[in-house]
């Protein structure tokens, strides 16, 4: 096996083996934070825009600041990559925004990949004239999960942000609603352990 530093991103969330106690061990307050959260997939180039029509008037709405992992990348190393498996493992909601951008970036590529394979349940987000289908074909899944896909076993709402905004957001909220209260986050899981607790 190549090395875990030069895998493609679809590669490395693949073939990597996934520590929690490892990753915790490193990242002390990842699984605190994204245990049971939103994993938000997307291009760096859409964050102002993201921020702007999605996190600030509807996630934050719903989900506390650290209720929700959405990092831009940067260098891509090593570092990176074994936070946001690390986040995909704990986020057990997943949201990608498809854009031009997004549907040719290997890391979003990875991340639905990732997703769809553990049935998490997905919401899309539309910016622009790419959708759904436009970021299906390509990922070139496998022959199993692209089966799932047609015979719509994999139910994944898309939401227009390129049209009207404020029913988009409201449309959007709304699923993002029903998906909080089918997977609710603990909130026990969240609270400060007394140093004694065990």
């Amino acid at each position: 096996m190549e090395n875990a530093k030069t895998l493609t991103p679809r590669n490395f969330l693949r073939l990597s083996a996934f520590s929690p106690e490892e990753a915790n061990a490193k990242y002390p307050n990842a699984r605190r934070l994204t245990l049971g959260g939103l994993f938000v997939s997307h291009s760096g180039i859409d964050s102002r825009r993201i921020d702007d029509d999605i996190i600030t008037p509807i996630v934050f709405r719903r989900l506390p600041a650290d209720g929700f992992f959405m990092y831009s990348r940067g260098s891509g190393g090593e570092s990176y990559r074994e936070l946001v498996q690390a986040a995909l493992h704990w986020c057990d909601k997943f949201m990608v925004v498809i854009s031009e951008a997004s549907i040719i970036n290997e890391w979003v590529q990875a991340e639905v990949e990732w997703a769809l394979k553990r049935s998490r349940p997905v919401l899309a987000v539309r910016f622009g004239a790419c959708d759904w289908n436009d970021l299906v074909h390509m990922l070139r899944l496998p022959f199993k999960v692209k089966l799932r896909l047609k015979l719509k076993l994999y139910q994944v709402p898309c939401f227009d942000f390129s049209g009207d905004l404020k029913l988009a957001q409201k449309e959007l909220a709304a699923a993002l609603d029903d998906l909080l209260a089918k997977f609710p986050r603990q909130e026990e899981m969240f609270k400060p352990r007394h140093p004694s607790a065990p």
